[in-house]
């Protein structure tokens, strides 16, 4: 059974300014906190077992989410020293990283059909890669050769046949997920607590083939800023809507 692994520990301070003290996973578009959309578009791809990794705000996460959904087992972990880097959010999960993952950013907004197509590829690891959306050199890009994923950069580099930017999403099998588990024991062990999760992903790249599927022109966006949230009401939301009653 798949569990998904979402990292929701990080304070968002970009968005204090208009939502206070709230945790960055619980800010609602269109009147649902975003970590409430994954959880639902999980389900609905078949991902029950949920595994949410908190910090900033855990006692009104807990509260606002409870148990979950009806059918969802919902696991909660508390990251302590999330104010370090987003490795340690994941690292606190790693009892959780034995069988079949999917490993999550809490704070995007994406069309349930994009979580399906992920959890479904035939690509026992797999990301998301959309090469459409432009590069500004904060992006988190994934490059390509020879039909696989050989390394993970933010602003990407040269040299490859393929740049897209990660979703912010990685479906790892059991032999990945238990050499994930190492790779993070062995960063965190020297030290390196203060990266993020994706700086961890080039050592896994280097030894495991990973996927992907193109998701180019799919409606989802990465929520950072304020007018990231206005953008995921004004734009995002209707066209997921829109999607959903295209397919049926």
């Amino acid at each position: 059974m798949t569990t998904a692994i979402i990292l929701a520990a990080g304070v968002g301070k970009r968005l204090a300014a208009t939502h206070g003290d709230l945790p960055k996973c619980l800010i609602e578009v269109g009147g649902v906190p975003m970590v409430s959309r994954l959880i639902d578009g999980l389900a609905a791809a078949g991902v029950r077992r949920v595994v949410l990794v908190t910090g900033y705000g855990d006692a009104q996460v807990r509260r606002r989410l409870g148990d979950g959904p009806a059918g969802t087992d919902l696991t909660y972990v508390f990251n302590a020293r999330f104010r370090e880097g987003a490795i340690l959010s994941l690292w606190s999960a790693r009892e959780y990283l034995e069988g079949p993952v999917l490993v999550m950013d809490a704070d995007v907004v994406c069309a349930p059909s994009m979580l399906r197509r992920l959890v479904a590829s035939a690509h026992a690891n797999c990301f998301l890669l959309d090469a459409s959306s432009p590069n500004t050199g904060e992006e988190q890009m994934l490059l390509v050769r020879g039909g696989r994923v050989h390394d993970i950069v933010r602003g990407g580099a040269p040299g490859f046949e393929l740049q897209g930017e990660s979703i912010g999403f990685l479906k790892l099998d059991t032999a990945a997920t238990r050499l994930l588990r190492e790779i993070l024991d062995e960063r965190v062990a020297a030290g390196d607590t203060g990266i993020e999760h994706e700086q961890v992903y080039p050592a896994l790249l280097a030894r495991v083939e990973v996927g992907f599927e193109r998701v180019d022109g799919e409606p989802w966006i990465e929520v950072d800023f304020a007018e990231d949230v206005e953008r995921a009401e004004r734009d995002v939301l209707p066209r997921i809507e829109s999607t959903r009653i295209e397919r049926g």
